[in-house]
């Protein structure tokens, strides 16, 4: 698979939806979406070395770049469809699991936008306290959920556990119900909704199940934090790869652009050749972030920064555009 292809997929999804009365009920979709609305999820969702390396500041490429990489390397492609390559064979069954949990991820971030409306989709644990006093540890233990959403037009949140596998697995779909009914509330409110997405291969075709739980809001416990924490969380790790790009940061009107070089990833690239990715976002935006300012996403209109959007470009109601 190379990402930077413009291409449209399809993949198989199955929701699953839990009732007190009627059961278990479920609807098998088929979402269609480009190549550019994968890599927007892989660009801004999952940021692990953000925790792990806070003093390497050149971690940000590093870390998109390696993303990208297990994508391509993890997938192939059979007309519009995905399917597991065969150049991870030979891994074991602990380095697919690392592929699997991005995968699952990734894909998260991206149907729980097309499906449910989530806007901003981000690690519970990149949030940090609104005292100052570090990141919200809030579930230390094997019971806490993968990540946090919001979705603008009502002003609501949500919960979602990502998982990622070889095959469907009724337990793990099982555990990340447990984890994401671990939450009764967030701040203040019931989410809306807290599910678990799962990707898995079905006949070697790439799949995945979304299941939403019925939770009882009694139960579990009451998580809060700041808007401005959220944020910062979600646009954080994004815009510190502008400042990492440095000179690879242009202005281009109403916009701020990064372009990033990749190196060829699969045997289907010829050696040599170069390609290249480009993201952006609006520049007012931008200046507001280079301050370290976050409260303007409050008033701020989605609709007056898809104005900034090139031309076959793709860019979400986070204001961050791929092209």
């Amino acid at each position: 698979m190379i990402l930077t292809e413009d291409r449209n997929y399809t993949i198989s999804l199955e929701l699953e939806d839990c009732e007190n009365q009627t059961g278990l009920s479920s609807e098998t979709v088929e979402l269609e979406f480009t190549n550019k609305e994968l890599l927007h999820a892989v660009i801004t969702c999952g940021m692990p070395l953000q925790r792990l390396t806070p003093a390497w500041f050149s971690k940000r490429k590093s870390g998109l770049l390696y993303k990208i990489f297990l994508v391509e390397t993890a997938l192939d492609t059979e007309g519009d469809r995905l399917k597991k390559s065969k150049n991870i064979a030979y891994l074991d069954s602990s380095e697919k699991s690392v592929m699997s949990y991005y995968l699952g991820m990734f894909f998260t971030k991206l149907i729980s936008r097309r499906l449910y409306g989530v806007d901003y989709l981000t690690h519970l644990n990149l949030i940090e306290k609104e005292n100052g006093d570090g990141f919200i540890d809030f579930f230390a233990g094997e019971w806490r959920p993968d990540m946090i959403g919001y979705r603008m037009a009502d002003d609501s949140w949500s919960v979602w556990e990502a998982k990622g596998g070889s095959n469907r697995r009724e337990q793990a779909l099982r555990k990340g119900s447990q984890q994401v009914e671990a939450i009764a509330s967030v701040n203040g409110a019931k989410p809306d909704p807290a599910a678990v997405c799962m990707t898995y291969y079905e006949r070697g075709y790439l799949c995945g199940v979304v299941r939403d739980p019925d939770s009882d809001q009694n139960k579990g416990e009451q998580l809060g934090f700041g808007q401005e924490q959220f944020w910062k969380a979600y646009y954080r790790p994004v815009f510190e790869t502008f400042l990492e790009c440095g000179a690879g940061t242009s202005f281009n009107g109403a916009r701020a652009e990064v372009s990033l070089s990749l190196p060829c990833f699969t045997q289907n690239e010829k050696a040599g050749e170069e390609r290249r990715i480009l993201f952006g976002m609006p520049k007012a935006m931008f200046r507001h972030l280079m301050e370290d300012d976050y409260g303007f996403l409050k008033d701020e209109n989605s609709d007056l920064w898809r104005e900034c959007c090139p031309a076959g470009g793709f860019m979400g109601k986070d204001g961050i555009y791929i092209r």
